[in-house]
């Protein structure tokens, strides 16, 4: 929080984040706690407020190639020439359309990303099973 008045910025928490975003205005409120130990922070004051996130460690997937369930989530990944295994993966912090990886992948694995629906949907029809069930790879075929 910075404020101008006082010349200073403090560092404060997050507490409460109101649940409905002000139609007309599109405003969210927040509720932040910040220290005032020294009694120099009157209610009125002009204060600023930057908020910012931990930066995401490890590896980063674009949102696409992650197919959600209610179980798990899953993305598939290139063994080999035309052929794919699934892989349940461990989410992260979610950063516009980059999904940090905790677990489940490991550098240098090949995700698909652009037909990660397709290929599910083919191993579905052609095994009639989910692939996270059965973890076996897949050879799609180019028609």
């Amino acid at each position: 929080v910075r404020l101008p008045d006082l010349g200073k910025k403090i560092s404060g928490r997050i507490e409460l984040v109101y649940p409905e975003i002000n139609p007309d205005t599109r405003i969210n409120l927040l509720r932040i706690s910040i220290p005032n130990n020294d009694h120099l922070l009157k209610p009125g004051m002009i204060a600023y407020v930057e908020l910012t996130n931990p930066q995401m460690t490890g590896l980063k997937i674009s949102a696409n190639a992650i197919l959600k369930n209610e179980r798990n989530n899953i993305v598939w990944i290139q063994t080999g020439h035309n052929t794919y295994k699934s892989v349940s993966v461990t989410l992260g912090r979610e950063d516009g359309d980059q999904v940090e990886i905790r677990s489940g992948l490991r550098p240098g694995d090949l995700v698909v990303v652009d037909g990660a629906y397709l290929i599910n949907s083919e191993y579905i029809f052609q095994k009639g099973s989910k692939p996270i069930e059965s973890y076996s790879n897949f050879t799609h075929h180019d028609e």
